[in-house]
């Protein structure tokens, strides 16, 4: 599923409009009776009889006296208020304007919060629902103040159920939700295609119920490379589900080698090398300290296992390998150090960095450049990733798409980003923002996992597959795992375990997989 950037949205808006000759006022026209269906399943007229419009100046409050006008002819008692004034208006939103007053049901200016309080009033919430068209994807700073401040909070005080046309008023692109005041939807009506506020940096809470709906742009005006963010989904990586040959053997599937775990921290390499067997790694080596090893064959015998005190011993035994992941649980020692630069130097199989490889190289990121013809993915939290990029922690999640683009396109490298919506970002800058996980994966282990899952299905499937969409469904896969182990033991007691436990069902019950962000 498609996501947009606004100025996307607006390119492809003008290209639909004066490529392909289609009247601004017939968009509108779509776009306002795909909303009104929705938001009249949404709330059915025999249970929410009143309809309270708030429309801005701008297109998404011509949207929004356009859905007026047909949620008046489905039967429903529409009031309308604007905030801003008729001479205001654009071309197309004066036309809805004047074909509401034509029909007798003008819409009346609201020139202060008091008259928007006086209204809400008079609304029962268990009959009456909100349409929220005030700014749609229009806006470029948060709403901090003044009258638009008090009506969001009025609003939201109401009890109101709000239904939003494109995203929730008040949230944007380049801020995040907290930064401002802005709407709480029940339901919002996604014009075209998801759009990057309803997930930056996680939006999406406020916007409830998604559908994405058809206004009738043409298809192909959105496929330019440039405008690559994508909602991963298993139709995205068919190929990896695929099933085997009958007669296929272990070496086909690649083998792993997994450089993870100290003396003090061995279940970082345990977790991580077994996961990449669960992900379909036909064999898997654990690199780990001698003291690890008993602990290692011990939890998981199929695991087969490389002791080592110095990097050289790992790199004489490089060679064989179908992916080499390092770092988890390694600590950041000198030798970790080395390790981990002995792999960027040596390794001629793709490379994995999670955890402490990624911690010992946050003073010498130039060592990531240049590696293109090898494939390197880096999996950082958003902390690893404030060291790598010398950003603090809120600086990246309130940029989050921007700098993962600039760092991977910069360094040549794959960029898994994590957090809610994690983001799999290609050299090229292609996006793949994740839907599936839980709080419950908040938890000690679940990155080791996640990191094993990536080296096991990128040894079994590189290069027949492209490496960001292997990336991508690993994400995908990991998330749905920790999903269907939270539906049987609850999100508070979640661990890693379970989630390498369930993801053999989530291999077998991807197709089934039902989004969230719903398309209609």
């Amino acid at each position: 599923m498609k996501v947009l950037l606004n100025a996307w949205m607006r390119e492809i808006d003008r290209a639909a409009i004066s490529g392909r000759g289609i009247p601004a006022i017939e968009l509108m026209e779509n776009a306002a009776a795909a909303c009104s269906a929705w938001f009249a399943d949404s709330f059915p007229r025999n249970r929410t009889p009143v309809c309270l419009v708030l429309a801005g100046k701008g297109n998404n409050g011509g949207d929004g006296l356009a859905a007026a006008r047909l949620l008046r002819e489905r039967g429903y008692e529409v009031r309308v208020m604007l905030l801003a004034r008729p001479a205001d208006l654009g071309p197309e939103p004066r036309a809805n304007y004047e074909q509401l007053r034509e029909a007798g049901a003008a819409p009346v200016p609201a020139a202060s919060a008091a008259a928007v309080h006086k209204v809400l009033r008079e609304c029962d919430p268990r009959e009456a629902f909100l349409v929220d068209a005030v700014f749609g994807t229009g806006l470029d700073k948060p709403v901090t103040d003044g009258l638009f401040a008090e009506v969001f909070q009025a609003v939201n005080r109401s009890g109101l159920p709000v239904a939003a046309i494109d995203i929730p008023s008040g949230l944007g692109e380049g801020f995040p939700p907290d930064a401002g005041f802005h709407l709480r939807a029940r339901v919002t009506a996604a014009l075209h295609a998801l759009k990057w506020a309803h997930l930056q940096p996680d939006g999406s809470p406020d916007c409830g119920r998604i559908r994405v709906l058809d206004i009738g742009i043409p298809s192909g005006l959105d496929d330019r490379d440039e405008y690559f963010i994508r909602l991963t989904g298993p139709a995205d990586f068919a190929g990896l589900l695929a099933r085997r040959p009958r007669a296929a053997h272990k070496g086909e599937f690649g083998h792993a080698l997994v450089v993870a775990g100290s003396a003090d921290k061995p279940g970082a390499g345990i977790l991580a090398s077994f996961a990449a067997l669960r992900a379909g790694a036909g064999l898997c080596t654990a690199a780990v300290p001698p003291q690890n090893r008993d602990l290692s064959v011990l939890a998981h015998p199929e695991v087969m296992t490389l002791p080592f005190r110095k990097p050289e011993e790992i790199a004489a035994r490089l060679d064989g390998f179908s992916c080499v992941l390092a770092g988890p649980g390694l600590g950041e020692s000198p030798d970790t150090l080395r390790t981990v630069a002995m792999l960027l130097q040596r390794a001629k199989a793709p490379l994995v960095l999670d955890a402490d490889a990624l911690n010992v190289l946050r003073d010498q990121p130039g060592r990531l450049r240049g590696r293109l013809q090898r494939p390197l993915v880096l999996t950082p939290h958003p902390g690893e990733f404030a060291r790598l990029t010398g950003r603090s922690v809120r600086e990246v999640q309130d940029d989050r798409l921007n700098l993962a683009r600039e760092f991977a396109r910069e360094h040549g490298i794959y960029l898994v980003l994590k957090g809610h919506h994690t983001l799999a970002v290609s050299p090229r800058g292609r996006v793949w923002v994740n839907q599936t996980g839980n709080p419950g994966m908040a938890t000690a282990g679940s990155g080791d996992v996640l990191a094993g899952m990536i080296a096991g299905l990128i040894a079994q499937h590189y290069p027949r597959q492209p490496m960001d969409v292997i990336v991508a469904a690993a994400v995908f896969l990991h998330g749905f795992a920790g999903d269907l182990a939270a539906r049987e033991v609850g999100e508070t007691a979640l661990t890693a375990g379970d989630i390498t436990r369930f993801i053999p069902k989530a291999f077998l019950k991807a197709h089934g997989f039902h989004s969230p962000f719903l398309a209609s």
